[in-house]
């Protein structure tokens, strides 16, 4: 391949690495005289039909991605049999080479990349783009600490190959979600799954499950608890354990619902580290946080003989009565009863109240002796509404008969859709993301009031799923006699060429940016009105070029250079123009 020519301009350098479907080489595009990276797809993996076009699906889907933590996709091509995407070259190492060279990360080190991968990952969800094969190895780090998210589109259309027996698959496998193990549908919680997997080998140096076996790996992620992340010296706050076990829950209404919520919580466990996640007691609270110290202080400890463990007991028993029959000589009380109460329990165990009404609650407790109250009321819309969320104390800690338990009570109750047509689109908008929803706007044209909803799926009267998608159908506002016209795909087209197809549009152009002098053959790299939008007739569309003459614009001569303008250069070059699709 070193030298071949793809599609006419891109010129192959060197390999720069492979995986289980492509091969990655380091490339010049001859027509911008910019570096950049193409991925050619496996030849074995090219034969079906069907998974050609998921192919291509998904790699234009992820094209349309903008976000500073994404690897930037340029182009999707073929030439000669061979499919091939073309993206930003980052000059760096992935997150895996960099894990392995440093053994572990210091946990601030791993939530600042967590972070920033959630952050990438949440502009991709909102977008209904799933990665589906989040981990270090996808995952490139430059030499000053920048996250790149690669291979959004990709990995989707090789979710069947999880399990090969390639060397370089078989390690998405300690990665994947127990939904995925499964074979069932996945969704943006299955991406933060496997970050959260990654954030736990980011601290530890390795994986939680691992086995020889791809399959025994998989059962692990479906059925096995991790170990909590070791924490020798004291240091790791709370806060981490409880980010950590909240992402990899087994459960995905149990995990982190969309990106934002792990995101807020990062933030903040960063700014104190005392902070500890709402409802972050569910995943690790202070029991086992004791439990840790217990087991840590128990092998510290050199093993005694029988002999001496005996004399420990005997001498710590007999203190003890000491002490107790001074204190009843002192306050008159009966010696036999208090040496009785030195070997008898007064404590019992909390209940595990996770789940249950309030109602439940109160009948649990009041079997056991035990009172309770709700101390407050919270929103979260992974738990069933009117249930316990958490208690204090905790389950299966020991506690005086008597005691209140406080309850952290779920207000959250099941939404109802309403019938939103004839509604400002801004106020339902509002109204359903409040409620936990996402929201997807989609512009028609109508005569109907401007920003008005005119339908919406799901329909109303459903009762949709937390974190499910509500599309609400919006009005454009044309009015009856106004002259429309749609914006051709400027994108990859030559100044020259840009010009006429907006003369024959019947728009204008309007402020060129990108260059100092414009030349016939600068190429557009981005149009400030998108493709196959309405617009009057006669509106102004913005350009940003891009100089093919070096000597007149400095071209960035490094991936470092070219990091800083990622979001200037998110498009490349799309062949083939748009058609007049006038409603």
């Amino acid at each position: 391949m070193i030298k071949t020519i793809l599609g006419g301009r891109y010129e192959i350098l060197e390999e720069i690495g492979k995986g289980g479907m492509a091969y990655v080489y380091k490339a010049r595009c001859i027509l911008l005289n910019r570096i950049v990276a193409v991925k050619v797809l496996r030849d074995d993996l090219e034969g079906g039909d069907e998974f050609l076009k998921r192919f291509n699906t998904e790699a234009q889907a992820a094209a349309s991605l903008t976000h500073q933590n994404i690897v930037s996709i340029f182009d999707v091509g073929e030439d000669n049999g061979k499919h091939y995407i073309v993206m930003e070259y980052v000059d760096g190492i992935t997150l895996k080479e960099y894990i392995l060279k440093k053994g572990k990360l210091d946990y601030q080190e791993a939530l600042d990349i967590t972070y920033q991968i959630a952050d990438a990952l949440q502009a991709a969800h909102e977008k209904n783009i799933v990665h589906r094969d989040i981990k270090p190895h996808n995952i490139l780090i430059t030499d000053d600490k920048n996250i790149k998210v690669a291979d959004f589109g990709i990995a989707r259309s090789g979710t069947g190959q999880t399990l090969s027996t390639d060397n370089n698959i078989l390690g998405s496998v300690h990665y994947i979600s127990p939904e995925q193990a499964k074979g069932e549908f996945v969704d943006n919680r299955s991406d933060l799954y496997s970050l959260g997997i990654a954030l736990y080998e980011m601290i530890s140096g390795k994986v939680p499950f691992d086995a020889d076996s791809p399959v025994t790996v998989a059962m692990m992620q479906i059925k096995d608890t991790a170990v909590p992340l070791a924490d020798d010296d004291g240091s790791l706050p709370i806060g981490v354990q409880q980010i950590v076990f909240k992402a990899i829950a087994k459960e995905p209404k149990h995990r982190y619902q969309n990106a934002l919520e792990l995101k807020n919580d990062i933030i903040n466990l960063i700014e104190n580290s005392h902070y500890m996640i709402p409802d972050g007691k569910k995943y690790y609270g202070l029991s086992a946080q004791k439990d840790d110290a217990f087991r840590k202080e128990r092998n510290s400890h050199t093993k005694l003989s029988p002999i001496k463990k005996s004399l420990i007991i005997f001498v710590g028993a007999l203190t003890a009565l000491i002490v107790v029959g001074v204190g009843c000589a002192i306050a008159n009380v009966n010696i036999l009863s208090a040496i009785s109460s030195v070997f008898t329990s007064t404590e019992h165990i909390v209940p595990d109240l996770a789940g249950k009404t309030y109602e439940e609650a109160q009948d649990i407790c009041e079997e056991l002796g035990f009172s309770v109250v709700i101390q407050k009321e919270i929103f979260d819309s992974s738990q069933n509404p009117g249930t316990v969320v958490y208690q204090e104390p905790y389950a299966n800690e020991e506690a005086d008969k008597g005691i209140t338990i406080r309850l952290t009570m779920n207000k959250a109750s099941k939404t109802t859709l309403g019938d939103y047509a004839g509604e400002p689109y801004k106020n339902v908008q509002q109204e359903l993301e409040d409620a936990g929803y996402f929201v997807d706007i989609i512009f028609e044209e109508s005569k109907k009031e401007e920003d008005v909803v005119l339908r919406q799926s799901p329909a109303a009267g459903t009762k949709p799923k937390r974190s499910s998608t509500i599309t609400l159908y919006v009005s454009a506002g044309i009015a009856e006699g106004d002259s429309y016209k749609t914006v051709p795909n400027l994108i990859g087209k030559t100044y020259s060429k840009c010009v006429s197809m907006l003369s024959a549009a019947e728009l204008s152009l309007g402020a060129i940016t990108g260059v100092d002098s414009i030349h016939d053959d600068d190429v557009v790299v981005h149009q400030a009105i998108p493709a196959g939008s309405l617009v009057k007739k006669d509106a102004a569309v913005a350009i940003k070029l891009e100089c093919t003459h070096p000597s007149d614009d400095t071209q960035p001569d490094s991936q470092t250079d070219k990091l800083n303008n990622s979001d200037d250069t998110q498009n490349d070059i799309q062949d083939g123009e748009s058609h007049d699709n006038e409603n």
